[in-house]
């Protein structure tokens, strides 16, 4: 009877262990890399990488969700050629064939764009609309283009804009766009309400208008920052904002890699 009990134990743990090891599988990860954003969309063995960080973190955090022995990234987008989104993906180039690479082509004379411009990858400007799919999952480009950045050259907003739908969830990837290009989201009238809002620019008071936050309706925000950042991320305004809001905030900052699966 005894034996009987510890094997219905057993077994219970490695049908949970099964469970567990499966769904993580499939989800959305974001990774902590600092300051700075990588996200990681992994369904069965496709891989979408948005992002990568200043440095080698984001190549680190890859290993632990993906495949053993899975040496291929299906899609990576390059929201905006700041170095906290950019400078990790040449090390992820290096490390992983990479099926194409999503941009948006501005006119940027900075050194490390006219670098990764000067790679020789499967680069392919972003155009809105476009739609990525894996299975029943879709990857959406609310926005590419210089319409905000031409009028104030700020290049957080020509952050490209995804709306990731899982069916499960409804989420919205902000890159580091501010109130501008939010406005002009808005304008154009192509938001819809989401489950999880990636929000802008490190959560910055920059980001994440009251207007915007009123448009999209978010239950979960994730901001994206590093530990005592010299900039201050996140800023008490928009944390203010989500809590009058009732919206829950993770940051990878205090709780490492926030994975939704």
């Amino acid at each position: 009877m005894f034996k009987k009990y510890i094997l219905d134990i057993l077994s219970w743990t490695l049908a949970i262990v099964l469970l567990l090891s499966g769904d993580k599988k499939n989800g959305v990860f974001f990774l902590d890399v600092g300051q700075g954003d990588a996200i990681l969309i992994q369904k069965d063995n496709v891989q979408i990488l948005i992002d990568g960080g200043e440095d080698m973190a984001a190549l680190h955090q890859l290993a632990k969700y993906m495949p053993y022995g899975d040496m291929n990234i299906e899609l990576v987008v390059l929201t905006h050629p700041h170095s906290d989104h950019l400078n990790g993906l040449f090390h992820i180039f290096e490390r992983y064939s990479v099926g194409e690479v999503w941009f948006n082509d501005i006119d940027c004379d900075t050194a490390i764009y006219e670098y990764f411009l000067s790679l020789d990858i499967p680069k392919k400007e972003a155009h809105e609309g476009s739609i990525y799919s894996i299975g029943q999952w879709e990857l959406k480009v609310l926005f590419a283009s210089d319409s905000v950045y031409e009028k104030d050259f700020n290049i957080n907003n020509a952050s490209i804009v995804l709306e990731l739908d899982t069916e499960k969830y409804k989420y919205l990837f902000m890159g580091d766009a501010e109130i501008e290009e939010e406005k002009y989201l808005i304008e154009k009238n192509i938001l819809n309400d989401v489950d999880i809002l990636k929000a802008g620019h490190h959560c910055s008071k920059t980001a994440s208008s009251e207007i915007f936050l009123d448009t999209v309706k978010p239950e979960i925000a994730i901001c994206s920052y590093g530990e005592d950042n010299r900039f201050g991320h996140p800023h008490e305004e928009t944390m203010g904002k989500f809590k009058t809001r009732n919206i829950q905030v993770h940051s990878t900052a205090e709780e490492g890699n926030i994975c939704v699966l």
